[in-house]
């Protein structure tokens, strides 16, 4: 198991449980359904397939789904904020769905992070920072990795996650993005065990139990309970140096 920031408003969940699915894409709010200034055709036309997108995929028909967001990305070529926040929202549904049953979808959703990762680039503003959004690129990474079962590719995949989680770490201190960070953390204690690093998992564990006391996240049992795991798999190790990994 692993954890979606909490922007997905994902806090737990199985990589094949059909809620995500519904949480996912629960987003409270639509910064492209807020603009009152949408007078075109192809405007107010998105605006009708974003929420058709939206009940197919509440639904968990995702095979109805994705074409309309594809199309309501497509009809907000003349607003490019309102695309990019679409863009990003597609990728979290790409995300959820790739882990419940298309993992060749993986490619997709980070896709449409990249593109939002240059928008931001441009200079231009959203209400996704760059940490946030290289935290959803680096989940692709981190769930991929536990549907392969090549080990270089999976190496590959573990590695492109730490360095995305890692890279997000200072923008979520900055932004006082608490409960983000403790999840990336979190994330990164997860993404350490499956390379073998235990002692780092731990470490990036014991990071996250702090957070979660310091700002009273309401995580802290369950990351506590980690944590302990965690070093329950260590203390065999170091009472028999021989054992072997």
């Amino acid at each position: 198991m692993h954890k979606h920031l909490s922007y997905l408003l994902v806090l737990f969940y199985s990589l094949l449980g059909t809620a995500v699915l519904v949480t996912a894409i629960s987003l409270t709010a639509n910064p492209w359904q807020q603009k009152s200034a949408y007078h075109s055709p192809h405007a107010k036309r998105s605006l009708a397939l974003i929420a058709q997108a939206e009940a197919y995929a509440r639904s968990g028909n995702y095979s109805n789904a994705l074409p309309l967001y594809e199309k309501a990305i497509s009809a907000l070529s003349d607003y490019p904020s309102q695309q990019q926040a679409l863009r990003y929202r597609y990728g979290i549904v790409l995300n959820a769905f790739s882990a419940q049953m298309r993992p060749d979808l993986y490619p997709l959703a980070r896709a449409q992070f990249q593109s939002v990762l240059n928008y931001l680039d441009s200079g231009a503003d959203l209400p996704q920072s760059v940490a946030r959004v290289q935290s959803a690129m680096a989940h692709t990474y981190h769930q991929q990795a536990a549907t392969e079962k090549e080990s270089v590719q999976q190496a590959h995949l573990l590695r492109s996650a730490y360095l995305l989680y890692k890279g997000a770490i200072d923008g979520l201190n900055e932004q006082g993005e608490w409960q983000n960070l403790a999840i990336t953390y979190f994330n990164l204690g997860q993404v350490c065990e499956w390379q073998g690093n235990l002692e780092e998992a731990i470490a990036w564990l014991e990071k996250t139990v702090q957070l979660d006391l310091r700002h009273k996240l309401p995580d802290l049992q369950e990351d506590s309970d980690y944590l302990a795991s965690l070093r329950g798999q260590v203390e065999p190790i170091l009472q028999n140096p021989e054992t072997a990994l």
